[in-house]
């Protein structure tokens, strides 16, 4: 009995050996792209466990992805930015900037949540455009170009409330967010959660099943060829500027509601975690191929890896460190190419 259990187990494996690769080519066009964002993702879930018994919790599992959700939606966003071999590093001062904008207007300018929220994000997609055009038209470096809207950003975050944090008890009486509902849950299912999801299957099918998918891989494969073939690669570029910048912001209203107040310094080190994250979710700093399901999963790395610091209870320092050791081993696998464009 125990022979014949052996044989068919045996006899399915080079079948779902092939659905494997068949589901690995119909999202990265690469059967082995997904290898490198599992085994990494596998090995932190092993350690992380090892570590601290309770990480293998379903409520711990609930935390760690909603706590995770903020800068995997950000690592999206960076990731097309990495796919036509560009590099953002203002995100995480756009996030800072755009949850203090939109609570700005909330609490203290009374603007209804529909147009706070519109407003912040269509700033946020402004901004984006307005350094893909630097970088584009101006041909600035982009790592120059974010550089600059790092610390531009992170000042606009400083000068709104005076370098105060913003919540509804800013004012009297109180304004509570009228956006809170997104830290609420949906069938037991925490909303943002579920806007990350959305966020990375949304992407995902941009890239794997839409014309917008491959001009943005040809473009950060070979730039000269792409535009050669009548594809705008400016436009590209100016493009997946405006999507980071808009979902650097989302990441922003997101947090905010979680705190239900937001700080000018929230998200410090998102930027080089993002790009961790993308990294180890194989796309490499040349661009051209890789997922954004992959960076999700390379972000959720980064992600277990900050719980762990909290449930082993060391001093969050240490964070700095791993994250530094996750970029080198990320780096291994883009040896041989420029660092960015």
């Amino acid at each position: 009995m125990g022979s014949n259990t052996e044989v068919t187990v045996e006899a399915h494996v080079p079948t779902l050996m092939r659905r494997l690769r068949r589901y690995g080519r119909i999202l990265t066009g690469n059967p082995g792209a997904m290898r490198r964002p599992i085994g990494f993702l596998i090995l932190a879930v092993i350690v992380a466990s090892l570590v601290s018994p309770s990480f293998l919790t379903v409520r711990n599992g609930a935390a760690v992805l909603t706590s995770s959700s903020f800068l995997i939606v950000v690592a999206v966003g960076e990731a097309f930015v990495v796919l036509v071999g560009m590099i953002n590093l203002g995100v995480e001062s756009i996030l800072a900037a755009g949850g203090m904008f939109v609570a700005w207007l909330f609490v203290f300018h009374s603007i209804p949540t529909g147009w706070a929220l519109f407003l912040t994000l269509l700033v946020a997609i402004g901004v984006g455009c307005l350094a893909g055009l630097l970088v584009a038209r101006a041909g600035i470096p982009s790592f120059i170009v974010t550089l600059g809207a790092y610390w531009g950003f992170r000042g606009i975050a400083l000068l709104f409330n005076g370098g105060n944090y913003i919540s509804p008890n800013a004012v009297t009486p109180p304004r509570p967010f009228g956006f809170a509902g997104i830290a609420g849950s949906i069938g037991g299912v925490p909303v943002l959660i579920i806007i990350m999801v959305l966020v990375v299957a949304a992407g995902q099918l941009v890239l794997s099943f839409t014309p917008l998918g491959t001009w943005i891989r040809a473009t950060g494969s070979n730039e000269e060829a792409a535009r050669a073939v009548g594809i705008r690669t400016s436009f590209i570029k100016v493009l997946v500027f405006a999507l980071s910048g808009l979902l650097a912001a989302l990441a922003g209203i997101m947090i905010t509601a979680w705190q239900n107040s937001i700080y000018p310094l929230t998200g410090e080190g998102y930027s080089l975690e993002a790009i961790a994250g993308v990294i180890l979710g194989g796309i490499p700093f040349t661009g051209g191929r890789g997922s954004i399901v992959g960076a999700a999963l390379g972000a959720l790395v980064v992600g277990v890896i900050n719980d762990v610091i909290v449930l082993v209870g060391l001093p969050s320092l240490y964070e700095y460190i791993f994250v530094a050791v996750i970029l080198i081993l990320a780096g291994l696998q883009t040896r041989g190419g420029p660092f960015v464009k």
